[in-house]
């Protein structure tokens, strides 16, 4: 007999460690979500913890929430009258608010008003947050862009003033077979097992930024004055600002070269052309 009352289903026990679980597993991947980087970083270094992205995490937090709520649910109707209890007095058996509810109202209450008000501490638990995320921040792995890894190469050179041609040959020399320039950043670096911002590395690779740090035609083209260009490249000075002036842009030899493009209505990129056409 107590066999076959052992073997048989306990709904009040199958919620109740289901609950329990849930609630693991959401404190797991909250305290995980808490110190995540913040997207911008995460997905363009393809950042992982124990092997899974921030997306996985956030997926596993999102599936346990609604686990847990379903499983909380029938916890409470399977419980309910004991539930019921908490709400009469112990003496009359009458319904009465009794203090247990009453301080976790009040509990929940300060907290939530806390929180929207900014009240002390409340603002410095978001704050610990912030700059928990903020630290993953490198700046030698920083985005050009916001998001630059759901651009396809194309638009990444557009929008970050580089040379759409000199990217796609840097990144044949390294391996890295581009089939089409409207290839996604994010989807090419994880064809060939790198990060995003591994591949714009790859992609923007210069002679190597004149071996001392100064950019030449690639990224960060537009922050170079122009007459550091003419260094870098050779160029006469006075010839470039005659042909620049000739092309009606104005110019001269310590204006960047996004300042003389945008005053002409071009891009960086389209100086090049300009400046590159000397006898």
């Amino acid at each position: 007999m107590n066999d076959a009352r052992s073997g048989t289903f306990s709904g009040r026990g199958f919620t109740s460690v289901a609950t329990t679980l849930c609630f693991v597993a959401l404190a797991v991947t909250g305290v995980v979500l808490f110190v995540t980087p913040p997207g911008r970083v995460a997905y363009w270094t393809d950042w992982r913890l124990f092997g899974l992205t921030k997306d996985n995490w956030s997926a596993l937090h999102i599936w346990f929430a609604l686990l847990f709520l379903i499983a909380a649910g029938f916890h409470i109707w399977l419980n309910w009258r004991p539930l019921l209890g908490y709400f009469k007095s112990r003496v009359t058996r009458r319904f009465a608010l009794r203090w247990e509810w009453t301080l976790a109202l009040i509990l929940c209450g300060v907290v939530a008003v806390g929180t929207l008000a900014e009240f002390p501490p409340f603002p410095s638990l978001i704050a610990w947050n912030e700059a928990i995320k903020g630290s993953w921040e490198k700046s030698d792995e920083r985005a050009p862009i916001p998001h630059a890894e759901l651009l396809s190469l194309r638009e990444l050179a557009g929008k970050a003033d580089l040379d759409l041609e000199t990217m796609m040959v840097r990144l044949k020399a390294a391996g890295i077979a581009v089939e089409s320039p409207v290839s996604i950043v994010r989807d090419l670096a994880h064809e060939h097992g790198i990060t995003p911002v591994q591949l714009y590395n790859i992609a923007i690779r210069e002679s190597e930024r004149g071996n001392n740090g100064r950019s030449g035609i690639g990224g960060g083209m537009g922050r170079t004055t122009l007459k550091q260009f003419c260094v870098d490249e050779g160029l006469d000075l006075t010839v470039s600002l005659e042909r620049l002036r000739a092309a009606g842009l104005e110019a001269d030899a310590e204006m960047t070269l996004r300042d003389i493009a945008t005053r002409g209505g071009l891009r960086p990129a389209d100086l090049r052309g300009i400046l590159r056409e000397q006898p």
